[in-house]
């Protein structure tokens, strides 16, 4: 695994199920597939995060990532 593609998450929260997503490259596209354009970003960890986000965090997101 290349480290220097793993993503670099930022939280938001997605109004319609009110859990947390991450994202990488791609601001309107969490990790999980959830479209999260239009949706504000929060600084808050949280305990109600995406589980699937929260499983991806840290693995690449994409090889054409540049984070």
């Amino acid at each position: 695994m290349n480290t220097s593609l793993a993503p670099a998450p930022a939280k938001t929260t997605n109004g319609s199920s009110d859990l947390d997503h991450l994202y990488c490259c791609d601001p309107d596209l969490a990790l999980c597939g959830t479209d999260v354009s239009n949706v504000p970003e929060i600084d808050a960890d949280s305990d109600i995060t995406c589980v699937v986000c929260a499983d991806l965090d840290g693995e690449p997101c994409s090889p054409g990532c540049p984070e």
